[in-house]
């Protein structure tokens, strides 16, 4: 484990570091363990003469290593965040569609893509630019040409107005030239690492040419920080923020001179797969940052550090809930900010290999995490980018992007992955307040968002292995094809009752493998019984969704009960929970019950409008809606098919506690009848 700049490769140490591990053994017990030491280590399972042993080989620092006895996986990891930090609650917003290419030349083609999704009918909530909008790829700047300051303004303007953001990348090398004023306020601060000898600037190479990098552990950096992205948001009210190269990355390796042994020591972790120097592609060991500490020692820290700035510096500018995004992460990073997973290749195994890292990452306390969706280096395809589409749509971050040279792969490009977008999009902005509660569920218990199989089905042994499928939460699976030229998927369904979340019909499968169709359009999407979603109508923006009435999906288990919850905010104060609505769902005895937590929000909550049962064996009859402990009274606007109830046309106020009751008859019901009147 040591954190390099490189893209994505396989059985190989990539941008973070986490060393935490989780082992499920016989009926669903599990136990976990995380060293915390930031200095590079090897990590060796079932390998040698040792099999069935854990080993860590670390090259210095302290051996500070914490169990976690579960007894279940989802205890070991609610146990590992209370340690390394909760993760933190994302604003709403972050939980819409991005998208983002490095190469967008100008302001003006960033306009366009805007309007090209509106066009398409396509939900867009955030537009990016990577270093394309830099003055000669320079910080807290921009280029004077192609991104004139009062046209980003003016741009930003129009996304605001619209309820869309805009977010720019940050990278932490700072340019050593005269008459730059992030660089000049730095000297003066005295903030960047040093060389060996504690008083020289280290000087390395990034973007811009010669660059230096701030010491987070200078008591000033942070203060230095702060000072420049609020000049830089002084130009353009940007929303967010996107720190990369931040392991440190080093277009060298170390400066040329260098030949320290801190560089090569004895022992050769296998950096890059083959024990390359630790000062590969970043800085030497042997610099200093304040308080004398070594690079050698703490070079894994750099990018937790820098978020941790960063996410500070915003809050404290805006007052409310910051989005930074950073490559580079170490135990914690999750508790400040959200993480992609680097440079992908646009191809049907990097796709694939996408669900175990995200799943990986919310195990790690990082829940807001997504992979470049159609592929970052290479021309994606028409049949790849159809199917990421449909997967990403579901990933806790969805994000669009891509590098420059390779074709342009905006969904809206091929009529194909825009129809697939729009419905793959309305589904997930139809689910952003189950998404949005499962975030805080995450922050205030710790635990995941994205998860494996296994972490619902501990005492399953069929899921232990399987990296193909993605839970969202403990209701829905998602089972996406991931290899070229397949039109269906085998899916394994544990021992619960399953419906498919496009048409709501139940699934015959429990406990075993199922091969589901799955043509180019279409995306195998399972909801889980037992579990009561709260849903809202889509809509082109996360704002414009927040504003639409709520829908109620009730998905019976096999003992005819559900259970769900609802946080609602205004989706950015700092003060997470402190102004909200929290409402509990039961189903139970033909009872659909609201209970009220919390409702001190101060602002309106859209209503419930409509209410569906999914799964209901029993013969309904009637419904009765019971308001704050009134009188049942009788609502004639529902509709049953099959094992399908709707309720509709419902003024249910959330912050009041509700019930809506299901009545039956003794006599059976047709297939399909309906008492829904105009």
């Amino acid at each position: 484990m040591w954190n390099r700049d490189d893209p994505t490769p396989i059985d190989q140490n990539a941008y973070g570091d986490h060393p935490f591990f989780l082992e499920l053994r016989a009926k669903g017990m599990a136990h976990g363990a995380f060293l915390r030491n930031s200095n590079g280590l090897d990590v060796t399972v079932n390998g040698g003469v040792d099999p069935g042993v854990l080993k860590f080989r670390i090259i210095g620092g302290v051996v500070d290593m914490f169990v976690f006895a579960g007894p279940s996986p989802k205890d070991v990891v609610q146990q590992y965040h209370e340690i390394i930090g909760r993760p933190y609650l994302p604003p709403y917003w972050s939980l819409g569609w991005h998208q983002c290419r490095y190469g967008y030349p100008s302001i003006d083609y960033v306009e366009e893509v805007v309007a090209n999704y509106s066009k398409a009918k396509i939900p867009l909530d955030t537009i990016w630019n990577d270093i394309d909008h830099m003055d000669k790829y320079m910080d807290f700047t921009f280029d004077p040409v192609n991104y004139p300051v009062d046209k980003v303004k003016s741009f930003v303007s129009k996304l605001h107005a619209n309820g869309q953001q805009y977010v720019v990348i940050l990278d932490p090398g700072i340019h050593n030239v005269p008459n730059y004023t992030p660089y000049s306020d730095g000297l003066k601060l005295d903030v960047y690492i040093k060389e060996a000898d504690g008083t020289t600037n280290f000087v390395g190479k990034v973007w811009p040419g010669s660059t230096v990098f701030p010491d987070w552990f200078h008591p000033s950096a942070s203060k230095y920080w702060q000072t420049q992205i609020a000049g830089f948001l002084d130009q353009v009210p940007i929303d967010g923020l996107w720190i990369d190269m931040n392991e440190i990355s080093n277009f060298g390796n170390g400066p040329p001179t260098t030949a320290s042994k801190y560089n090569d020591p004895p022992y050769k972790i296998n950096n890059c797969g083959n024990h390359s120097p630790l000062d590969t592609k970043t800085i030497a060991m042997d610099c200093k940052h304040h308080g004398n500490l070594s690079e050698y020692n703490v070079h894994n820290l750099f990018g937790l550090m820098e978020g941790i700035a960063t996410r500070e510096a915003l809050e404290s500018i805006y007052q409310k809930r910051s989005f930074v995004l950073s490559r580079s992460t170490f135990a914690g990073s999750g508790h400040h900010v959200a993480h992609w997973t680097g440079d992908n290749w646009s191809t049907f195994d990097s796709m694939a290999s996408s669900i175990r890292t995200i799943m990986a990452f919310n195990m790690f306390g990082v829940p807001l995490v997504g992979s470049d969706i159609c592929g970052f280096l290479g021309d994606t395809t028409l049949e790849l980018c159809s199917r990421w589409t449909a997967l990403g749509a579901f990933y806790p971050f969805s994000r669009n992007h891509d590098t420059k040279g390779a074709a342009p792969q905006e969904p809206y490009l091929w009529p194909q992955v825009a129809g697939i977008a729009r419905q793959v999009l309305g589904a997930r902005y139809s689910l952003l307040p189950y998404y949005y509660t499962l975030f805080y569920q995450a922050t205030v218990n710790g635990g995941t968002v994205a998860r494996p199989l296994f972490m619902e089905f501990p005492a399953d042994v069929n899921t232990t292995d399987i990296d193909t499928q993605m839970m969202i939460g403990p209701g829905l699976v998602v089972s996406p094809v991931l290899e070229q030229g397949a039109t269906s998927v085998d899916a394994y369904f544990p021992k619960a009752r399953w419906y498919d979340f496009w048409t709501r019909k139940p699934l015959d499968v429990y406990g075993d493998w199922r091969t589901l169709d799955a043509p180019i359009t279409y995306i195998p999407v399972h909801l889980r019984g037992g579990t009561v979603f709260p849903m809202q109508q889509p809509d082109m923006t996360t704002a414009a969704t927040r504003k639409n009435d709520f829908e109620l999906l009730v998905a019976l288990d096999e003992s005819d009960a559900a259970t769900g919850s609802l946080f609602w905010d205004d989706g950015v104060q700092l003060q997470v929970g402190a102004e909200a609505l929290r409402v509990s769902f039961a189903f139970n005895e033909m009872a659909l019950t609201a209970k009220v937590e919390q409702s001190n929000l101060g602002a309106a909550v859209p209503p419930v409008t409509s209410v569906q049962f999914i799964g209901v064996q029993s013969s309904v009859s009637g419904v009765n809606v019971i308001v704050d402990g009134g009188a049942p009274m009788p609502h004639s606007q529902f509709k049953v098919s099959g094992e399908q109830v709707l309720v509709a046309d419902l003024s249910l106020d959330l912050t009041k506690p509700f019930q809506v009751v299901l009545t039956t008859s003794s006599s059976s019901s047709s297939s399909s009848s309906s008492s829904m009147t105009n």
